[in-house]
């Protein structure tokens, strides 16, 4: 009982920060973002909590005003922590850990890949134009040059 009021003041602070963070991560941060903040945060009665509200507003308004304007920039590593656990869970099944060629199949957890799409990729362009590519890009890989050396 004699940590009630304590501990409805933490709980209102944990809300609003899980708040700020869930737009953060889905909306990004750029000059505008404190003041979307400011409205879609309600006003709180106790002043800890506003004083609180204020620096996390104070600190928004601090970062956002180093951004360019009408420029939004992750203000999470979320997604790109997300795409390099798809990443790794992919190149796991592969012999050769090189990253090179494989770091083409992250593109792949961005898109929707429908039969129509895969259709459109293999009328539009060549085998052999991949292959081109690729070398041009990553070089010769792991595996070519092995294959180079211990053919003679």
């Amino acid at each position: 009982a004699e940590y009630e009021l304590d501990l409805a003041r933490w709980n209102q602070m944990v809300l609003l920060t899980r708040n700020i963070e869930k737009n953060l991560k889905k909306l990004g941060i750029n000059d505008k973002s404190k003041e979307d903040f400011e409205k879609k945060c309600r006003n709180f009665e106790n002043l800890h909590i506003q004083e609180f509200q204020q620096k996390i507003f104070g600190y928004i308004s601090k970062e956002s005003e180093k951004l360019k304007i009408q420029k939004t920039f992750l203000a999470s590593s979320d997604v790109i922590e997300s795409l390099f656990g798809k990443y790794k869970s992919f190149s796991a099944r592969c012999p050769f850990k090189e990253m090179g060629q494989m770091l083409l199949t992250i593109c792949l957890s961005t898109i929707e890949l429908t039969t129509d799409t895969v259709k459109n990729a293999l009328e539009t362009i060549s085998f052999s134009e991949v292959e081109e590519w690729l070398l041009e890009v990553f070089g010769q890989s792991m595996l070519s040059k092995r294959r180079t050396l211990f053919s003679d």
